[in-house]
């Protein structure tokens, strides 16, 4: 989500741990003209002032207008972020959300992400794992022999070989499991963290409508159960409407509906 010039001011202020009187004294911006763009008041007070903040920040002033998200000023060589001429033109094309996936390259976890799909892809736990695949194979040739030179299995010899057998890693089967847990922490956390955000902008039509259906599958659910006795379509909207916190009066304005139709009957 975007934020306006005057809440980019004030986040920047308060990282910085200045009060606006403060930042007057620093910029030489008066503190009211400050207080009035912090408050999205202020627009016309000249783009030298938004140059004076922007470079106190050390922020681009296409920040504080709005026409960027990124507070980094100085420009940077595309070779230095190693991506190839098709990555740029894909995140140039925005086919994709590149907010949501600046979003994922921030989570702490993103890094380990990659780390986890690098050994894999490009097999650089193989060796270690065949190390250990090897340990174990060893150990059951131990076993095995035993049983063999002294002619019988001994006692725990078929939970020992179930043992061993457990002990061997599947390389295809290890990684993508760790790569898919890393992916699922990042899912999770960002699906959290917008929740707030999406049940907001859900219709009151919509929110209502799942209000009132989650309270009748409810009913519904107490009605199978024997918990709930209806004898009628009039007393099960009016367990319904009790459920939604009707209030009084218009629970009566219901009863007297009910009391010229047929519904009861």
């Amino acid at each position: 989500m975007k934020t306006t010039m005057g809440e980019k001011i004030k986040d920047l202020r308060v990282e910085r741990r200045m009060t606006t009187k403060q930042l007057a004294q620093a910029t030489g911006i008066s503190e009211a003209v400050l207080n009035g763009l912090e408050n999205d008041n202020g627009r016309d007070v000249g783009y030298s002032r938004i140059i004076d903040l922007a470079k106190f920040f050390d922020v681009p002033t296409d920040y504080l207008l709005g026409f960027t998200e990124s507070r980094i000023t100085k420009n940077i060589e595309l070779k230095q972020l190693g991506l190839t001429d098709k990555a740029i033109e894909v995140l140039l094309a925005k086919r994709q959300d590149n907010e949501l996936l600046s979003k994922l390259i921030e989570h702490r976890e993103f890094a380990n992400l990659i780390n986890a799909i690098d050994l894999y892809v490009r097999q650089l736990a193989a060796n270690s794992i065949n190390t250990i695949n090897n340990l174990a194979a060893v150990v059951q040739r131990g076993v095995e022999n035993y049983s063999i030179g002294t002619g019988e299995q001994p006692d725990g010899y078929d939970e020992a070989i179930k043992y061993i057998n457990e002990t061997k890693v599947d390389e295809d089967e290890f990684l993508r499991y760790r790569i898919t847990e890393r992916f699922n922490q990042i899912l999770r956390d960002l699906y959290t963290e917008h929740n707030a955000e999406a049940q907001e902008h859900v219709p009151p039509i919509i929110s209502e409508t799942n209000t009132m259906s989650g309270y009748m599958v409810d009913i519904l659910d107490k009605v199978k159960s024997g918990e709930v006795q209806l004898d009628s379509p009039k007393q099960a909207a009016m367990m319904l409407a009790e459920r939604m916190g009707v209030s009084e009066e218009d629970m009566l304005d219901l009863q007297e509906m009910f009391c010229d139709s047929d519904l009861d009957k």
